[in-house]
């Protein structure tokens, strides 16, 4: 089960963190920190780039020994993103234990993992580093083959190793890498669908141009000016990425909605609901539907996705809620209990990283797993394919389910 830290503790994790010790378990960083507590202002981050925060992160721990309030933020990123949402998509248990989604008490390094079947397969020759790997392995999952080339060579071994590798490793994400690619609609100006919170993703094809300019008052001297226009291609490579990204869009307005929330509203949501369904049980029947819009919108986005969104709690009303199948106010109800166990806080969001008060991360863990689980229970991808291609899509999931039970009981989604 996801196991709890004190805001103390998480102020330690925190300076190991900018200290490189980040592949640690949580234990360890904090069991690092403490042994060599008395020293943290002699001691100089591995990369330049950490330094500011670290000595952020010592300043907050001396407040915090003196009993002083330090309102410090700690960052929480996911491990491996882009796996991680494309292995939840297509249930695939080996790209979600490889990246932190399956097992409380391993810390995931899914690139690691791909170094490791790499040298497996030629006998210990890979030599690179650990961001080489990253690089390689990231960029290669949102459809690029320039990076792994740079490293591997064109059609050498090594090339051919981690592609067997990346396969191995996180199965799912590889085929649903090959079907968003597959999925690029010939010479179309834009890619179109809807998240579950009814967003729009809009996504522009863009192509690079170069005009020639002629300036008749300087002689008729000229020059290239480079520029993006809106024009259609045969092929591209950028869906998969944009579809990916537009995902972890959802869940950071998901994680915004679950966190920083107005106990109000959602106590009142769930008296509303449970009063309107208990009236139902005595009617027996439910009431004729009336049409609400926003209600009609956000049921639509349902009845694709499978997703129950809490972006539909300000439309909730004794009217609308008789437009809601019983299964999905059940949900939305479960949903809203789960938000109630901690107060509302909240969060700094940068694309894959959740900051709050130390106090606070243990309850943004819980909901960013949360809301993993609910993907992997969902039909998200094929409402998806099927919105971009235009005709009903249906991928062929790794695990008919199980898989949320065990992302429910994980510690390292966010590390």
């Amino acid at each position: 089960m996801l196991k709890f830290y004190t805001g103390w503790q998480w102020l330690l994790i925190d300076a190991a963190n900018h200290l490189g010790q980040n592949k640690l378990t949580f234990e360890q960083r904090i069991a690092y920190i403490e042994a060599i507590l008395p020293d943290l202002e002699n001691i100089t981050p591995p990369k330049i780039k950490d330094t500011p925060l670290y000595i952020k992160g010592v300043m907050a721990i001396r407040k915090a020994q003196k009993g002083i309030a330090t309102g410090h933020i700690v960052h929480v990123d996911a491990s491996s993103s882009g796996i991680q949402i494309m292995s939840v998509l297509s249930r695939c248990e080996k790209g979600a234990r490889a990246s932190g989604l399956i097992d409380p008490d391993v810390r995931p390094t899914a690139y690691k993992d791909i170094t490791n079947v790499m040298n497996n397969i030629l006998k210990g020759q890979v030599k690179i580093t650990d961001e080489e790997a990253k690089e390689a392995g990231m960029t290669t999952m949102y459809g690029s083959k320039a990076v792994p080339k740079r490293l591997f060579g064109e059609d050498t071994p090594e090339l051919a190793a981690f592609y067997k590798a990346l396969i191995e490793v996180a199965p799912g994400a590889w085929e649903v890498l090959q079907d968003l690619l597959s999925s690029w609609q010939p010479y179309a100006l834009s890619h179109e669908f809807k998240l579950p919170d009814g967003f729009d993703a809009r996504i522009k094809v863009m192509e690079k141009q170069k005009l020639s300019i002629e300036v008749d008052e300087l002689d008729h001297a000229s020059f290239t000016y480079k520029l993006y226009e809106n024009v259609g291609t045969k092929t591209g490579l950028s869906l998969a990425a944009n579809v990916v990204h537009a995902i972890d869009g959802y869940i950071v307005r998901e994680m915004h909605r679950r966190c920083n929330y107005s106990e109000f509203d959602v106590q009142f949501g769930i008296l509303r609901i449970e009063h309107e369904m208990k009236l139902a049980i005595l009617r027996k029947v439910r009431c004729p539907f009336t049409t609400i819009p926003e209600i009609d919108y956000y049921l639509k986005q349902y009845e694709r996705s499978g997703v129950v969104n809490i972006a539909i709690l300000p439309y909730i009303s004794a009217d609308s809620i008789i437009n809601l199948p019983t299964k999905y106010l059940y949900k939305l109800v479960q949903i809203l209990k789960s938000m109630l166990q901690y107060k509302p806080f909240e969060i700094v969001t940068v694309h894959d990283s959740f900051a709050s008060h130390a106090n606070n991360v243990n309850w943004v863990r819980w909901n960013y797993k949360e809301i993993m689980a609910e993907i992997a229970e969902s039909n998200l991808l094929n409402d998806i394919l099927t919105q971009i291609n235009g005709i009903p899509c249906k991928f062929n999931m790794f695990s008919q389910g199980g898989l949320a039970d065990k992302i429910r009981k994980s510690a390292y989604a966010l590390t």
